[in-house]
C-alpha cells in the first residue's frame, strides 16, 4: 500500500459545541477520520470565541494530526467585515458584485464572497495586524490561505475585469508608470462593442479568448496576479518566520488566471498548494458553476452568442466533452476525468521537485450545493492513484462528510 497525505477542513463558526454530546460528537469525527483515513492534517475555520477550537486542537494533538488555521484573506474573513464600498471595482463603476451571470445565491449561503482589493493597504494592514495575533496566540503547525484571488464569474461577468479603485490606479503608477484609467476605457469599449447583436465576436471557435482579451490587456492581467502574490507574500513570511507551513487554496488551473492566480508564482511562496478539482459543486470554485455563470454572463451580454458553442469551446479549454446546455452542468457536473487534463497543466508550469500538490476533492453531502456520493468517490480515487498524487485534501468540512464517506475513502485507499 502506497501511504498518501491525506487532510480535510472543518468549519467551526456554525457549530455549536456547548454541550457534552456535542464534544464526544466532534471527538468521534476526527477520531474516525484518524482510524479510517490516517488522517495527517486538518485545517480549521475557527468560531469567533473559540471555545469549539480549543478542544479540537487538543484532540488533534492527542491524535498525532498536524492543524493548519484556515485563514480567507480578501474575502468572508471573520475578524474583518468586509463593506461593499470597500470591494473590488469593476471597469463600469460596481463595487462587489456584477450583473451579468451572477450566481443567484451569492450572500444567502452565509459567505457573502464580497472581495477586498488586495492592493487597499489600509484595509490589508488593518487584517494584517488581526493575523498576527492570531497567530501568535494560537498553537498551529502551518495557515491555510483561502480566497487568495480577484472574484470569479460567480460574482458576475464585470467582476472578472477589476479592479479600478484608487489604490489600484497608484500602484498601477508606481509600477508601470502608467495609467490604469487607460485599460478601463479600453475594456469598457471591448464591452460597448461586443454587446451589439448578430455579430460574430468569436470568427474562430475562440470565443471565450478573444473575450477576456488575454494580449491586449497583457499588462492589466500581468498587474493583477502580481497584486495577488505580493499580497499572499506578505502574509506568508510572516507565518514562516513563526515556523508555520504554508499552504495554498487555488482555483483548478484553466480557471485560475480568470481569478489572477499564477501558479508559477505562488508556488514559490509555499509548502503545497491545493488545486481544487471540484468537479460537482454548484458554488463558487466549483467548476460547473463557474463554467455556468461564465457562460450566462457572455449570453446576457450578447443573446447573439450560441450556448452550444461555448460550451464546446469549454470542453476544448478542459480537455473534455460538456453537455450541449449549462444546466446540465449544475445537474450532472463536469466528468471527474477533467482531473486528468488538470494535473497535466500543473506539470507543464514545471513548478520544481519541492512543489508539492495535494489534489483538493469535495466528500461534502450539502443539499443544493454538492452530494457527493460513492460511485463519485470512486472515480476521484481512481484518478488519483492512477496519477500516482502524493497527497489529498477532501473538501470542505468534515462536519458535512458522511461517516460513511469517510469509511469508504480508507478502504478504497487502503485495497490500492
Amino acid at each position: 500500500m502506497v501511504k498518501r497525505w491525506i487532510s480535510t477542513q472543518i468549519v467551526l463558526e456554525n457549530f455549536f459545541g456547548n454541550s457534552w454530546s456535542e464534544d464526544i460528537f466532534l471527538k468521534k469525527k476526527l477520531s474516525l477520520a484518524k482510524k479510517s483515513l490516517d488522517l495527517d492534517s486538518l485545517i480549521i475555520w475557527p468560531d469567533r470565541d473559540k471555545k469549539n477550537l480549543s478542544k479540537v486542537l487538543k484532540f488533534c494533538t492527542d491524535l498525532k494530526i498536524k492543524t493548519y488555521l484556515w485563514y480567507p484573506l480578501l474575502s468572508d474573513i471573520p475578524t474583518f467585515k468586509i463593506k461593499k464600498g470597500q470591494a473590488v471595482e469593476t471597469y463600469n463603476g460596481l463595487l462587489g458584485y456584477g450583473i451579468n451571470g451572477i450566481w443567484e445565491k451569492l450572500g444567502q449561503v452565509g459567505e457573502d464572497f464580497l472581495f477586498l482589493c488586495p492592493n487597499d493597504q489600509k484595509n490589508i494592514n488593518r487584517i494584517f495586524f488581526h493575523f498576527q495575533r492570531q497567530i501568535s496566540e494560537e498553537c498551529f503547525d502551518g495557515v491555510f490561505f483561502d480566497r487568495i484571488r480577484f472574484p470569479s464569474p460567480a460574482n458576475g461577468l464585470e467582476t472578472i475585469f477589476s479592479c479600478f479603485c484608487q489604490w489600484c490606479q497608484k500602484k498601477y503608477f508606481v509600477d508601470y508608470q502608467g495609467n490604469l484609467k487607460d485599460f478601463q476605457k479600453q475594456i469598457g469599449n471591448y464591452f460597448r462593442e461586443f454587446k451589439v447583436p448578430h455579430k460574430n465576436h468569436c470568427p474562430n471557435g475562440t470565443c471565450l479568448t478573444d473575450i477576456l482579451n488575454w494580449e491586449n490587456f497583457g499588462k492589466f492581467y500581468d498587474f493583477k496576479k502580481k497584486s495577488i502574490y505580493q499580497l499572499i507574500k506578505m502574509f506568508a513570511e510572516e507565518a514562516k518566520k513563526r515556523g508555520m507551513l504554508v499552504s495554498l487554496d487555488l482555483f483548478s488551473p484553466s480557471l485560475a488566471p480568470i481569478v489572477s492566480q499564477d501558479y508559477r508564482l505562488l508556488a514559490s511562496i509555499c509548502d503545497w498548494i491545493k488545486p481544487m478539482f471540484y468537479c460537482h459543486t454548484n458554488g463558487p470554485a466549483g467548476i460547473p458553476l463557474e463554467l455556468f455563470c461564465l457562460i450566462k454572463g457572455l449570453i446576457n451580454s450578447n443573446y447573439s452568442l450560441k450556448e452550444e458553442e461555448l460550451m464546446e469551446e469549454m470542453s476544448q479549454m478542459l480537455g473534455v466533452q460538456l453537455p450541449k446546455n449549462i444546466n446540465s452542468l449544475l445537474k450532472n457536473g463536469v466528468p471527474e476525468e477533467v482531473i486528468y487534463f488538470e494535473w497535466q497543466k500543473i506539470k507543464d508550469y514545471n513548478l520544481g521537485k519541492d512543489s508539492k500538490i495535494y489534489a483538493g476533492i469535495e466528500a461534502v453531502q450539502i443539499t443544493g450545493i454538492c452530494q457527493i456520493d460513492k460511485k463519485i468517490l470512486e472515480r476521484y480515487l481512481n484518478i488519483i492513484m492512477d496519477l500516482d498524487l502524493d497527497g489529498i485534501v477532501l473538501s470542505w468540512n468534515l462536519l458535512q462528510i458522511p461517516d460513511e464517506n469517510i469509511i469508504f475513502i480508507g478502504n478504497l485507499l487502503l485495497n490500492q
